[in-house]
């Protein structure tokens, strides 16, 4: 994503074309933005700043469709005659259905300062807080420009429907790289797969407290533990889909949260707290290995059994996802010493080199290591990736972007293809 690309012609159905308004869904509500005038003459005037009183919050991480589409709703403005001020000439045809849900726009460096000027902004603070107008991803045209494409299918690409109990209704978030997240305030999961929906989780606390523990954890260990939940929420999204470990609970909790009819879009929600719990016990193994020496990985097998409360892990099929994470996760043969254990920096040195340090802070911001693809086969290779064939372990299942073998491989920690 370091450069602006033209995205793919598959389009989202507002809502998830799947059923996505039927009764049980926790959908987003989506905004629409005006796109016939209540006075024609309107139609025929340049648009001033005059006409946009209302400057509605510029917020971080918004894709700039949804901020287009927020700016011209609140100001009683059909979105085409915004876009047309931004837009030298005829506006494109790929401008005239554009939603926020499934489409996102690209300017040209003219553009954005004119959508500065209209909306009494700072180019800076749109450039800084919307990711479509970084300078990167700027048209590069020389007048004032715009394009829209609708967002791929891949998993991460699509934007995410943002909370409305934190943000204006009808936000939508870039995605990059990200397929759920749970908001800041504990009580929605923002998800962007199927055309995006929002899991109210209020009606279940204890996933609240799990966003608490995975804070804490984070808190303790540093960005090493927002890793260490990105595979544990990777290995409890396996036992979801093959039934295991605390099936039961977590359907208990899909029907909580009216997903009784969709409890694929409700797992990576409900799994939760079981992998705040498991990301725990991988920190505590991982910190023991280190410091003893002839440490039992089915010592270790036996003290999740026990945390979780579920016996028989380490001997049944449940333990394969924690077999393949301790291949990932060797012993290291040396500790640095200029990094103690108890520092952010030393505990991160534990990781193996597929974990990459997050960008930014807080809850699900680092990439596990764990690289199945909920909603792929998770025991066969989907695609072989062009490099390695599928050999290294970040492709065993779907192409990696940071492949060893890639003569220049990503280390970012959102990619197309990222299970979060």
């Amino acid at each position: 994503m370091g450069h602006w690309r033209r995205f793919g012609s598959a389009l989202f159905e507002p809502g998830g074309g799947a059923g996505g308004h039927r009764a049980g869904m926790k959908t987003s509500r989506l905004m629409t933005p005006r796109t016939t005038p209540a006075d024609p003459s309107r139609k025929k005037k340049p648009l001033t700043a005059a006409d946009l009183p209302i400057r509605v919050p510029v917020i971080h991480g918004e894709t700039t469709a949804s901020y287009l589409a927020r700016t011209a709703a609140a100001n009683d403005v059909e979105l085409p005659r915004l876009l047309r001020a931004l837009h030298k000439g005829r506006l494109p045809a790929s401008v005239a259905q554009l939603h926020p849900g499934t489409h996102e726009v690209a300017l040209s460096a003219e553009s954005l300062a004119r959508l500065a000027a209209l909306t009494g902004r700072q180019e800076d603070q749109l450039r800084r807080a919307l990711p479509g107008l970084a300078p990167v991803r700027l048209l590069t045209f020389p007048d004032a420009a715009v394009r829209a494409w609708s967002w791929p299918r891949d998993f991460g690409e699509p934007p995410l429907p943002a909370c409305p109990l934190c943000l204006e209704e009808g936000v939508w978030l870039a995605g990059a790289g990200h397929r759920w997240r749970p908001c800041a305030c504990g009580r929605r999961w923002e998800c962007g797969d199927d055309g995006g929906y929002l899991i109210d989780t209020t009606p279940l606390p204890e996933l609240g407290r799990a966003l608490a523990d995975h804070r804490m954890l984070n808190r303790r260990v540093g960005p090493a533990g927002d890793a260490l939940v990105a595979d544990a929420h990777q290995v409890t999204l396996w036992w979801w889909v093959n039934r295991q470990v605390a099936h039961e609970t977590w359907r208990a909790r899909e029907d909580t949260l009216g997903f009784g009819r969709h409890r694929r879009r409700a797992a990576p929600a409900v799994v939760y707290p079981e992998a705040v719990r498991l990301a725990a016990l991988m920190d505590e193994w991982e910190t023991r290995r280190a410091q003893t020496l002839g440490t039992e990985p089915r010592q270790w097998l036996a003290d999740v059994a026990e945390g979780l409360g579920v016996p028989g892990i380490a001997e049944g099929r449940a333990a394969e996802p924690l077999w393949t994470w301790i291949e990932l996760h060797p012993s290291l043969s040396e500790l640095p010493t200029e990094k103690p254990l108890k520092t952010a920096e030393g505990r991160w040195g534990l990781l193996p080199a597929l974990h990459h340090r997050p960008e930014d802070r807080g809850p699900f911001q680092a990439r596990s290591c764990l690289r199945w693809v909920y909603g792929l086969p998770l025991t066969s290779t989907t695609a072989l990736c062009p490099h390695c064939d599928g050999r290294e372990p970040s492709c065993r299942w779907v192409p990696a972007d940071d492949c060893p073998q890639n003569p220049s491989p990503a280390s970012r920690n959102t990619q197309a293809n990222a299970i979060r």
